[in-house]
């Protein structure tokens, strides 16, 4: 035993006396993942495109061999600004920090790929995806790139979700991972890294095929990793960054330039906590500015809660503002389908209920349902495992029958009477519509009408009229239980 450590120690010092005559390198790469258009400080400080901006700018102060990269799901889900203006407005932030390259993102594809790619324009940065291409097998973005660092050649390559089709399947991936990897390589590369909207389970599985990656960046799951993982067949590591503008993920390399090997790796999750990381003003102003054109009754206080109310707590909300303010007799708020996040406690301005639901909700629509098609709408959510609605107009009760294995609706409706409801479209299409071939008394429904109210809209009047009865949300809520 006393003669392997001695052999190991003198091994580990040769290693690093040959290291101190080497042409050594250092890089270090700065990375966020799922932004996902919050724009603006979130009130739990925690979080904003201002503070990364600002946190990126003091590190730059010290150093010059920056690489930032970002792992995708830049659009969807967050601030009313973002969504008023496509995303558009985040890309121009991401540019004003100086984002080196990004990863595709699923949600990135949301208004199109023509759209992603003039957003690509505006941010400043390359967009990289290996495994996202037309039925030709044309890719619509490059693969990788280069890019080099007082010296250091480091090697990127793009991936995006990992789900078939023309997304590949896991094995494919890999090999092309791995062929792009080993062809860096041959080009110079000291280091390469993989910037991934790929989950790290998946990228676990990833890694072994890719024996020529040395890091992996992931997203996707929205996971917080405050050390990196390692991959167990290669020494390559996987990193990730969280969600939603709250994390920058350090990862300094010191690199031996003529072996093209790895001499150190250090890790650092920074938390970008509103007390403590330096905001960029100018950009927060930007921010304000362009918030105050495209949408100026953001920022209005309508009222406040004690309590952060939860999502489903939030869709019951939302199904009375939207009855009260459509003056329909009934409306449905989809908690899984509709709602993003919850509310937290504190003051509530219009941008905070868009969070919650607003992008989802901005359609909303009417039909007219019979009470007994309304009691096989609850009872067909059940029977399918569709998640459950929240409702306001009516009393409903939600039933098994286990002998029969059969999930009904009881409610204090007339059954043969049309009512007059609302919901958001997207409700409608996912749910109500899909039913129908499921539910023999919803099948033939007419398509609704869509109405001018939004699910923020109709929130803003409701809350506005909690607090002039001089009530809090949180308490109000009570009143609808």
């Amino acid at each position: 035993m006393m003669l392997k450590k001695s052999i190991t120690l003198i091994v580990a010092c040769l290693c690093l006396c040959l290291s101190a005559g080497a042409d050594t390198g250092k890089v270090l790469i700065l990375y966020t993942s799922d932004m996902h258009d919050y724009i603006k400080p979130g009130p739990d400080n925690l979080g904003g495109l201002p503070y990364v901006a600002g946190h990126v700018a003091s590190v730059r102060e010290t150093r010059d061999d920056i690489l930032l990269f970002d792992g995708g799901d830049v659009m969807e889900k967050g601030d009313m600004v973002s969504f008023t203006t496509q995303s558009r407005i985040m890309y121009e932030a991401m540019k004003k920090i100086g984002y080196t390259a990004g990863a595709v993102g699923n949600h990135d594809l949301t208004y199109g790929l023509d759209h992603l790619r003039a957003c690509s324009e505006l941010s400043g940065m390359d967009h990289l995806c290996l495994n996202y291409y037309d039925e030709s097998g044309t890719p619509y973005f490059p693969a990788s790139k280069i890019y080099e660092v007082n010296g250091a050649k480091v090697g990127v390559i793009g991936l995006t979700t990992i789900k078939g089709g023309s997304f590949l399947d896991l094995p494919e991936c890999g090999n092309r991972v791995a062929a792009e990897a080993a062809r860096l390589k041959q080009e110079g590369a000291h280091l390469v890294v993989v910037i991934a909207h790929v989950g790290s389970s998946d990228l676990a599985k990833l890694a072994p095929l890719a024996p020529e990656v040395d890091l992996f960046f992931g997203g996707h799951n929205h996971e917080v990793l405050k050390e990196p993982r390692p991959v167990p067949e290669t020494g390559a590591l996987i990193l990730m960054a969280g969600q939603y503008a709250c994390y920058v993920v350090h990862m300094e390399v010191t690199l031996d330039l003529d072996a093209k090997r790895i001499l150190d790796r250090q890790m650092a999750l920074v938390a970008m906590e509103q007390d403590k990381i330096s905001l960029d003003k100018d950009m927060m102003a930007w921010v304000h500015e362009e918030e105050l054109k495209y949408c100026p009754e953001a920022s209005e206080v309508v009222g406040s809660s004690n309590t952060d109310i939860l999502p489903n707590r939030m869709a019951r909300v939302a199904a009375e503002a939207l009855k009260r303010q459509s003056g329909a007799d009934a409306a449905f708020c989809h908690p899984g389908q509709i709602m993003r996040s919850s509310l937290p406690a504190g003051d509530i301005d219009a941008n905070l209920l868009f969070r919650t639901g607003g992008q989802r909700g901005s359609e909303v629509v009417q039909t007219e349902l019979t009470g007994e098609q309304i009691q096989a709408y609850l009872g067909g959510l059940a029977q399918e495992r569709k998640g459950q609605t929240e409702w306001a107009g009516f009393r409903a009760e939600i039933r098994y029958n286990r002998k029969a294995d059969q999930w009904t609706a009881a409610t204090d409706l007339e059954p043969s009477k049309r009512y007059k409801v609302v919901l958001p479209k997207l409700e409608w299409d996912s749910r109500l519509k899909c039913l129908q071939e499921k539910v023999p008394s919803l099948a033939g429904l007419g398509e609704p009408s869509t109405l001018e109210l939004t699910f923020t809209r109709a929130l803003v009047a409701y809350v506005k009229d909690v607090t002039a009865q001089g009530k809090t949300l949180d308490a109000h809520l009570v009143t609808l239980q």
